[in-house]
């Protein structure tokens, strides 16, 4: 799905992404990112991240570096990946050990001080 969301939004504004945004042109980014062998980056992240109002905060386990998408958007909430170089998965907080799956929570509001409170702590510290 998120590879769809991302073409159609690309597709939509060939001016704001153009080739020199992209790095290629408009029609061929579009067909890349179809493909299901490929994934991007920050352009994509910062993409689904206004087509889901929220912010990402994606953690690089190699750097503990944390990229937050589109933090000057002022969302009320964030989701948070873990980068392991190759691969991104959503961070999922379990509200006790043995919790069942669709108790995890992976969405956290954002503070008034712009923080998701002791999650980033605990997030840094798995990083």
């Amino acid at each position: 799905m998120f590879p769809k969301v991302i073409a159609a939004i690309v597709a939509s504004d060939p001016t704001k992404y153009s080739e020199a945004f992209l790095g290629k042109p408009n029609e061929d980014y579009c067909a890349w990112i179809l493909d299901p062998e490929k994934w991007g980056g920050a352009i994509e992240l910062a993409i689904l991240a206004d087509y889901y109002g929220r912010e990402i905060a994606a953690y690089d386990i190699q750097t503990t570096q944390c990229d937050l998408c589109v933090q000057d958007r002022r969302y009320s909430e964030r989701v948070i990946l873990i980068y392991d170089g190759l691969h991104y998965d959503a961070l999922a907080m379990s509200p006790f050990e043995g919790a069942p799956e669709e108790f995890d929570q992976t969405i956290f509001a954002v503070q008034k001080d712009r923080t998701i409170g002791p999650v980033e702590g605990l997030t840094l510290n798995l990083v």
